[in-house]
């Protein structure tokens, strides 16, 4: 049964460290709700089927939206993982390729990557692999030949969840809706968008897609692209956002006087979408913990072992609402828009 650390209780159940220490050695007084969440949290845990993480350095690379960075790049640091992190927000493509061949110049050390499913990084991870290289795509899948295995969340099913969250917030009248979409190149992005449009076509019939803005991740494009589809869309109802770049729709939601009056289904609970979630601009986020989800590509990336089956590890998601607003690091540390690399 694998081992539950303190660091581990602090990031399930946000409760401090000093608190979970007094409970769990019966120290002080502590609240009986408040022990029973810790030790509900500890029996989960240790239930898991994730084992403890392999002592051999790994590198991460990831292309993810700001407040995801913020995320994953605290819970490197709090997970003490060793290897190097490559923060790549906002790189264009030739950056993302050129940083990752670097990465894949020697196969010893193992690659979890978040990054588009472009020809390009295809074709090197699949040479990469051939050499002997070990990757994990993590959050958006890559194709099969690119990567071992894939960590992240259903996200069709994110996409269905989504639709089926704004069929029921209005109800059986007809209303428009639109959908920001980062990149299809992102996988994620695709299946989300999938399974978003399928539901709609499938069982609700009322939500009619009018509109489609292109955010590409970045607040400042898709504050003009939203701003662009709600002029020309004024009776839109309902916004779907598949990808990041939520601070710039919120900037125009605001510009436009709309701001509370669309109901908003957007992907992850951080410093960014945190605050307009509780603000009640975002009606309603869908999130997992991205602290569980890179421990488990970091398991895979070192486990012993090689193995022929391709594995892909889905883990559940939550729907948040400013009701219920998770502690999943809505703080975080300032954030450049240039490549960093922290070296361990």
């Amino acid at each position: 049964m694998p081992r539950v650390r303190i660091a581990d209780l602090v990031r399930a159940t946000g409760l401090s460290r000093s608190t979970i220490d007094r409970a769990l050695n019966k120290r002080g007084s502590v609240h009986a709700r408040t022990r029973a969440l810790i030790e509900e949290t500890y029996r989960r845990l240790a239930q898991s089927t994730l084992p403890e993480r392999s002592a051999g350095a790994v590198d991460v690379a990831v292309r993810v939206g700001r407040g995801m960075a913020q995320q994953l790049h605290r819970a490197w640091h709090s997970g003490g993982f060793t290897g190097r992190f490559l923060d790549l927000e906002g790189a264009p493509d030739a950056t993302v390729v050129q940083e990752v061949a670097r990465l894949c110049e020697t196969v010893d050390r193992p690659l979890v990557l978040t990054a588009k499913n472009t020809v390009p990084l295809v074709d090197l991870l699949q040479a990469a692999r051939e050499r002997g290289k070990r990757v994990v795509a993590l959050i958006s899948d890559l194709a099969p030949e690119a990567r071992d295995a894939f960590v992240g969340i259903d996200d069709r099913a994110a996409g269905r969840t989504a639709a089926w969250l704004l069929a029921r917030a209005t109800g059986e009248q007809p209303v428009k809706v639109g959908v920001v979409v980062g990149d299809p190149a992102f996988r994620c992005h695709e299946d989300r968008e999938i399974g978003f449009r399928t539901a709609l076509r499938a069982h609700h019939r009322h939500l009619a897609l009018v509109a489609e803005a292109q955010g590409e991740d970045r607040a400042e494009t898709t504050r003009d692209a939203v701003a662009a589809m709600l002029a020309r869309e004024p009776d839109l109802a309902a916004i779907y956002n598949v990808g990041g770049g939520n601070a710039g729709l919120a900037e125009a939601l605001r510009t436009s006087g709309r701001a509370g009056r669309i109901l908003l289904v957007a992907h992850e609970v951080n410093a960014v979408t945190g605050p307009l979630l509780r603000e009640g601009l975002v009606t309603f986020a869908l999130a997992a913990d991205p602290a569980v989800l890179l421990a488990e590509a970091v398991r895979l990336a070192t486990a012993p072992g090689e193995g022929e089956e391709r594995t892909v590890r889905c883990f559940d998601f939550a729907v948040y609402t400013p009701c219920n607003v998770p502690r999943l690091g809505l703080a975080g540390p300032g954030r450049s828009a240039e490549p960093r690399t922290d070296a361990f």
